[in-house]
């Protein structure tokens, strides 16, 4: 069973890194054949999406960032406080596919929303 991922975020200090989002907001839907966690940090939120982007590179972001994983990577771990400070208005929805013993497909969505506080 096909699972996804919509992650909807923004991040002007990314945006700058993987050039695929307007105003620096983003509103990916991405799938897995995998079990997803709900993240419970930025840091998760952007180990979730690069792991999700080289599983799909077919996508906008997931072509832009394969055809660039190197920079992007090394990149991002130079501006890493940055890019996680950066983060605003997280919302990752997680949606498994399951199949009961009768054949019915059923699908369950666990959003979680993640605040990140501006330092002062």
């Amino acid at each position: 069973m096909k699972n996804s991922v919509e992650i909807k975020f923004e991040n002007q200090a990314f945006a700058e890194i993987l050039h695929v989002a307007e105003y620096g907001k983003y509103n990916l839907k991405l799938d897995t054949d995998e079990q997803v966690n709900s993240p419970k940090s930025a840091v998760d939120v952007l180990s979730m999406l690069f792991t999700l982007l080289e599983k799909n590179p077919e996508t906008p972001a997931g072509r832009v960032y394969m055809g660039n994983q190197a920079e992007v990577l090394h990149r991002t771990m130079l501006n890493l406080s940055e890019v996680i400070d950066s983060f605003r208005d997280i919302e990752v929805a997680v949606i498994t596919t399951t199949e009961d013993d009768e054949g019915n497909i059923m699908g369950t969505k666990a959003v979680t929303n993640i605040t990140v506080s501006e330092k002062v």
